[in-house]
């Protein structure tokens, strides 16, 4: 299973076993937390939530395309931790400068404003 994290319920897909999946229902009994699974020819089969989760035999397939621990690509965070400090400023100016178009405000919000803010051509509206 991959590292990414994902909402499980019904509806939620998965590769099990080399096979399209979905999460059809969710069962709590004494023994713990169930699903049911249904797959692309109408078979179902039950399976105890932890073992769907825990197992290398499964893998969800994410409803829209979000960071995942088997990306090849780096987050932002990571990329942006790994910056020098003077590249840091820069892209912090950058930042601020966006911001002030957006809002009037280098910070962003009226709150953190500073002196002299917001300056006539960038006033808000």
């Amino acid at each position: 299973m991959s590292g990414g994290g994902a909402r499980i319920g019904a509806g939620t897909r998965f590769r099990y076993d080399g096979e399209t999946v979905e999460v059809v229902e969710l069962a709590a009994t004494t023994s713990g937390n169930e699903v049911v699974l249904k797959d692309g020819l109408g078979r179902v089969r039950r399976l105890t939530l932890k073992e769907l989760l825990f197992t290398d035999r499964a893998e969800v397939i994410p409803e829209q395309a979000e960071p995942s621990a088997d990306d090849v690509e780096e987050i932002a965070s990571v990329v942006l931790g790994q910056l020098r400090e003077d590249e840091r400023y820069v892209l912090l100016d950058r930042a601020e400068h966006v911001c002030e178009v957006l809002s009037g405000y280098r910070s962003g919000c009226q709150e953190l404003a500073r002196e002299g803010e917001p300056r006539p051509e960038y006033a808000p509206g």
